[in-house]
């Protein structure tokens, strides 16, 4: 019995290994508290860039499946001028506006104004100015420079533009973009008080122009309120001459100045590669760093103010180019098409040159610009160009609105009549145009 005893114990002590009891294991606080930020953390930044990516390729998204419809902008054609025996009919809203200002003055009695006759009339005028200022704006651009410490700053330069269109997308806003060359980014402070980033869609390099356009979508229909688009008048008519001009933007180089005067004389011109521009001159002074736009008593803009116009005067006499001739390019800055350039300088042929000198009608070349298409094609100083392609030309004028038609690459066949041996003699040049340089 007792050996059986032993017997059994020495068993239970030999499997005494299999009693051992299995303890669960202890919890990490701290490893599993930095797992779940880690976990949380990461999913943080997957929302992020989750989102970020969304905002980036949601427009592009929607502009494939739901393309934004822009409107070609397009400018009415201007017609040809009325001889002064059919005047009468011309330009009512114009004579009707002048007639209600003239008619204040009545000197049948006196032979003089009275001073509340005189009031009336700047009233009438500051009335028709403030209710323009309505299409004017204040362009911005930023840049960004650093002092001699390499800190770095943001400079700011403003001039003042005008609202010539509008495409069904964004409000598109002409200004001198050559006043802020050197800037990043753009905003636009429309007179209503409302700022919005713009961007530069295109530059005229030869005369400064650019075309600024800010979107309009997520603007509310209040802040659209007050947002108005400019009409453009007509000033290549004999008759513009003598008329009352009000200057509205900066003409005293402060935005919201004004002021009144007339049309002195038209003919200056502003004479740049492919262009011809008449400038219009006032009795009103101004500012040498003055922009901003003339416009005449229906509120149409008869020209635009810009550096090369105010230096042609080299004085403090507010002149504008003309608007007539810049409305070619103005439409196509604004359908953000880039400019040709062939690099002639020119003038029309004067009737005295025609009848007196057997010089021919046509563009007469007065300067071919260094490394230009035409140089390239070898047209020479004095050459007279009478036809492009297909198109007659009687004036430089008429060239330059061929030069508008094409876009950069076109190879164009011009026509042209070079004095030689007594007589002008009949060539034919190809010139391949290139895009307008800085």
């Amino acid at each position: 019995m007792d050996q059986q005893e032993n017997k059994a114990g020495q068993n239970n002590e030999s499997f005494y290994f299999m009693r051992e009891t299995i303890k669960e294991r202890p919890v990490n606080r701290r490893k599993l508290v930095r797992r779940t930020m880690i976990t949380v953390f990461s999913a943080v930044v997957f929302g992020m860039v989750a989102c970020f990516t969304f905002l980036i390729l949601e427009p592009v998204i929607s502009n494939k499946l739901y393309p934004e419809e822009i409107t070609k902008v397009e400018f009415p054609a201007e017609e040809e001028e009325i001889l002064p025996e059919s005047m009468l009919t011309e330009n009512d809203l114009q004579e009707e506006l002048e007639a209600n200002i003239l008619q204040q003055i009545d000197t049948a009695d006196t032979g003089e104004i009275s001073v509340e006759k005189y009031g009336t009339i700047y009233e009438s005028l500051y009335e028709l100015a403030a209710r323009s200022e309505a299409f004017m704006t204040t362009v911005t651009g930023v840049s960004q420079d650093s002092d001699w410490l390499l800190g770095t700053f943001e400079n700011e330069n403003s001039i003042s533009g005008v609202v010539v269109a509008d495409n069904g997308v964004e409000y598109l806003i002409l200004a001198e973009a050559a006043q802020l060359s050197d800037a990043s980014e753009y905003h636009v402070a429309f007179q209503n008080g409302i700022v919005r980033a713009a961007d530069l869609k295109a530059v005229d390099h030869q005369t400064g122009l650019g075309i600024f356009g800010v979107k309009y979508s997520g603007m509310r229909p209040e802040e659209k309120e007050g947002i108005a688009i400019a009409q453009l008048g007509i000033s290549n008519k004999s008759t513009i001459l003598g008329r009352p001009v009000i200057a509205i933007g900066s003409p005293l180089g402060q935005s919201g100045s004004l002021s009144y005067g007339v049309v002195t004389a038209t003919g200056n011109t502003l004479n740049v590669a492919d262009g011809l521009y008449k400038i219009l001159d006032t009795d009103m002074y101004g500012s040498e760093n003055a922009s901003g736009v003339f416009i005449n008593l229906s509120g149409e803009v008869l020209g635009v103010i810009t550096k090369q116009s105010m230096e042609l005067r080299k004085g403090d006499i507010l002149s504008a180019i003309a608007i007539s001739e810049l409305k070619g390019s103005i439409e196509k800055l604004s359908n953000g098409e880039t400019l040709s350039y062939g690099g002639i300088l020119g003038m029309d042929v004067t009737r005295e040159a025609h009848e007196n000198g057997g010089m021919p009608y046509g563009a007469y070349v007065t300067e071919v610009e260094m490394q230009s298409p035409a140089m390239e094609a070898g047209i020479l100083n004095n050459d007279v160009i009478v036809r492009v392609e297909t198109t007659d030309i009687s004036s430089f004028q008429e060239y330059r609105n061929v030069i508008l038609s094409k876009t950069p690459g076109d190879t164009i066949k011009l026509f042209i009549k070079r004095y030689s041996g007594g007589e002008y003699i009949d060539m034919e040049v190809e010139m391949t145009l290139k895009e307008g340089e800085k």
